[in-house]
């Protein structure tokens, strides 16, 4: 087994300075024996404190000599655990605030369902946006489009999103471009409904010609979908939606078990129905 670069320190815990110091991570240690590397447990161990609501939307968390100090770790263990949480839109490096938390936990729904194009500025990526159809119908808005993050170039389209939306609730908004504009910012700024939660069911559609093309021909049987309600803080309904993503894209979930369902009795299941 190789040789740990360095043990933990004494158990002498320095008082981290995050906005909350008592959020828990002063009370864990590093296995430097177990067969997971070190940036993977800080990793996981920080991903679950901002999964759990212990490290809250827009508070730092604890710096890179602050954690290097704490489980006496190398600086580029730090860096790697950060990095994960940075790809996965965890948290955002801020000039002059440092890491800063950037998952709002939404219970039973996609990992970071909403705006793609804030997610997306957030990991520091370019987000492009095709409009596929603009029209009024019913008296609401039907809006079809393709979304996908630009390299140079050359464009990924990740998902194709259909929405409707009421124009007795947002009149005026069939005039706006959404190939410029984010929908859900235009929603915050203009007329004042803040996207908060959403209802979605997953379901697997069949491919069409519109599909294939918006994802470069890509043969698959389906495509996974997630279609539902969006909401206010008021549980007032912001829009309908139908997401459509590409084969490219990665679904994260996160699942939180309760002490009933960890505590079953022996032989039976964890899956099996009662």
């Amino acid at each position: 087994m190789p040789r740990p670069d360095r043990t933990n320190p004494p158990v002498d815990e320095p008082r981290l300075e995050t906005g909350r110091p008592d959020f828990g991570l002063s009370r864990l240690q590093l296995d430097a024996y177990s067969g997971e590397q070190l940036y993977r447990q800080l990793y996981r161990m920080l991903r679950a404190a901002i999964l759990s609501g212990d490290l809250a939307e827009g508070e730092a968390i604890p710096s890179e000599n602050q954690l290097r100090d704490q489980f006496g770790i190398a600086r580029t263990t730090v860096r790697n655990a950060m990095s994960l949480l940075v790809s996965e839109g965890l948290v955002q490096q801020v000039r002059g605030r440092g890491t800063i938390v950037s998952h709002r936990p939404i219970s039973h729904s996609i990992w970071n369902f909403g705006s793609f194009t804030e997610l997306a500025r957030r990991q520091g990526q370019r987000p492009v946006t095709r409009v596929l159809e603009h029209q009024v119908e019913h008296g609401e808005l039907h809006l079809v489009r393709a979304r996908g993050l630009a390299n140079g170039e050359a464009v990924t389209w990740l998902n194709m999103d259909t929405s409707w939306l009421s124009l007795e609730l947002y009149p005026g908004l069939e005039r706006y471009d959404f190939a410029e504009q984010s929908l859900y910012e235009t929603l915050r700024r203009d007329y004042g409904r803040h996207p908060m939660r959403s209802e979605l069911l997953l379901t697997v559609v069949p491919p069409s010609e519109r599909l294939r093309d918006v994802f470069a021909g890509a043969h698959v049987p389906g495509y996974l979908c997630a279609s539902g309600d969006v909401l206010d803080g008021d549980d007032r309904l912001v829009e309908r939606t139908s997401i459509v993503y590409s084969p490219a894209v990665q679904m994260k979930f996160a699942t939180r078990w309760g002490r009933s369902t960890a505590q079953l009795p022996s032989g039976r299941d964890a899956g099996e129905q009662t």
